[in-house]
């Protein structure tokens, strides 16, 4: 279970130093301190939390914070350990006693409870822009929010094929209100019923990130009881990082003796990513011609299904005249990571500006991702004349909705 360090004192032990993790990790590849490279990380969360023949000093912390959690690691491991949920538990066992950002937590709380950025916290980003001093790569908030354009159920256009729930991450609900439409106008051309269900909460992976179990506990709690009372074919998700929380961590955070539990696992089966569902159902109409060139930056937390790498390109293959332009590094990380382009920001720059780089030299129009943390981050560095978008709005524009 996700926080519990007796669960993973086994696995600590199953790094073979083998080095795989060294190739992928974005931090290490940038900075080259082989104490941010996964088996490092690994043997110091050994070392002063299980062995405790080390202290717990403010370097360690450092080592521990100063990660991604991009499951990079996780994804290339050859002996399947774990990585990034050893460094959530060891965070969720410093948590308590590690100096926090109070303006920071109550963003990041606020957002969560109500699924964005809305209210007080929105008029204090708003200022904050306005002001020039708000982080940058912060996405600006939407007037009016998502859940407050969209609630209950939408039939589709002629004959119904399915039934999904639709869940709306936090950044799609308050500051990408525009990918949100688009999922629900295209999966209604292609004959979907889409229901917006009430009461969700944030998926929980921003508290889970920071090592807040307590707060991802709730809200993962809070979202299983919603979803398993609907009579859904399919939970999707335009969000990866939402995705992942919904299929493969949710049901970690929970005892082996919780009666959510089994909700959780059944649940589980029926998340998908929105362009890997509709490549797995098959589109109903075929979309029209597209004049245009792209790039597709994968992204980090893709690892909870295998076809959603694939889902994106193999979809928009169908729309005629759409020219796919393949970085040299299309998996590498963009150095976003939740809160990390914040937390450490010249480092987070440096991940970037390798990624911009690979993008430039395809020579593409546009970037697509199903992340909206990249494609915030993308789009701010990438300037005037390239944008950042989802695959789904490419195929909206296909389909002239």
């Amino acid at each position: 279970m996700i926080g519990d360090l007796d669960y993973y004192k086994g696995l600590v032990v199953k790094c073979s130093h083998c080095a795989l993790c060294e190739a992928v990790c974005p931090v290490y590849l940038e900075d080259m301190l082989e104490t941010h490279v996964a088996r490092a990380r690994v043997d110091i969360i050994d070392q002063t939390l299980y062995k405790k023949s080390m202290p717990v000093t403010p370097r360690v912390r450092e080592i521990i914070n100063r990660c991604l959690v991009c499951t990079s690691c996780t994804q290339s491991c050859g002996a399947a350990v774990p990585v990034h949920e050893i460094i959530i538990t060891a965070r969720a066992a410093l948590y308590d006693s590690q100096r926090h950002n109070l303006l920071h937590s109550y963003f990041t709380r606020a957002m969560m409870e109500q699924r964005g950025i809305k209210g007080l916290p929105a008029l204090m980003l708003a200022a904050a822009q306005k002001l020039h001093i708000a982080p940058e790569g912060f996405p600006k908030v939407s007037l009016r929010t998502f859940d407050s354009l969209h609630h209950g159920s939408y039939l589709p256009e002629g004959k119904k094929r399915v039934k999904v729930a639709y869940f709306t991450g936090c950044a799609t609900n308050t500051m990408d209100v525009e990918t949100g439409v688009s999922v629900m106008k295209v999966l209604a051309h292609n004959g979907i019923e889409v229901v917006i269900p009430d009461k969700l909460m944030c998926c929980g992976i921003p508290a889970l990130g920071e090592g807040d179990i307590k707060t991802a506990h709730r809200m993962v709690r809070n979202n299983i009881a919603v979803l398993s009372e609907l009579d859904v074919d399919a939970i999707v998700t335009d969000c990866t990082s939402c995705g992942m929380m919904l299929r493969s961590e949710s049901a970690k955070l929970l005892p082996a003796d919780d009666p959510l539990l089994a909700k959780a696992v059944a649940l589980s089966a029926k998340v998908f990513e929105v362009t890997d569902y509709l490549n797995t159902i098959g589109l109903a109409v075929e979309p029209g011609p597209l004049e245009e060139s792209f790039t597709y930056h994968v992204p980090c937390h893709r690892g909870w299904t295998p076809t959603l790498s694939d889902a994106p390109l193999q979809l928009l293959a169908k729309i005629p005249g759409l020219k796919y332009r393949a970085m040299e590094e299309p998996e590498k990380c963009c150095g976003a990571g939740g809160a990390f382009f914040m937390e450490y920001s010249d480092l987070s720059r440096g991940i970037r500006k390798r990624k911009l780089d690979d993008i430039t030299g395809t020579g593409a129009g546009m970037v697509i991702s199903q992340c909206p943390g990249c494609r915030s981050y993308l789009s701010a560095g990438l300037g005037k004349g390239r944008k950042s978008v989802h695959p789904i709005t490419l195929l909206r524009q296909a389909y002239g909705l």
